[in-house]
């Protein structure tokens, strides 16, 4: 190994140095959220659905009948939040996020289950 191959070496080490230590850091809260425009957004969604199936593929999807209307319909989460509790769902259950509220319900046979979004102070 000669010189020119070692500076090189040390050239590619130095760059991702710099990349990981101050561009990232830099960068990153622009690519974060702000808490309280997740919680508007998440605010705006509304899913009211009797669970018979659930998707995985891309987003968090489920698919059954609208307890009111006894119609077929789907819900899908693009913003993954719901898909954090993917484990808590099955089938024959209601799941309830109303417009205008920071939470959502999963109602089944014997218990109901509350998931609120919150912002916590820094």
């Amino acid at each position: 190994m000669n010189n020119y191959n070692v500076n090189k070496e040390m050239i590619g080490v130095a760059l991702v140095f710099i990349t990981f230590v101050f561009i990232l850091p830099t960068l990153s809260r622009y690519f974060t959220e702000d808490c309280k425009i997740r919680i508007k957004r998440i605010k705006k969604e509304k899913c009211r659905i009797k669970v018979e199936k659930i998707e995985h593929t891309g987003t968090f999807k489920l698919i059954g009948t609208d307890p009111e209307t006894f119609q077929h319909c789907e819900c899908s989460d693009g913003n993954r939040w719901w898909s954090f509790y993917k484990k808590e769902i099955e089938p024959g259950d209601y799941f309830i996020k109303n417009n205008g509220e920071p939470y959502f319900k999963i109602i089944k046979k014997d218990t109901i289950i509350i998931h609120e979004e919150k912002c916590y102070s820094k």
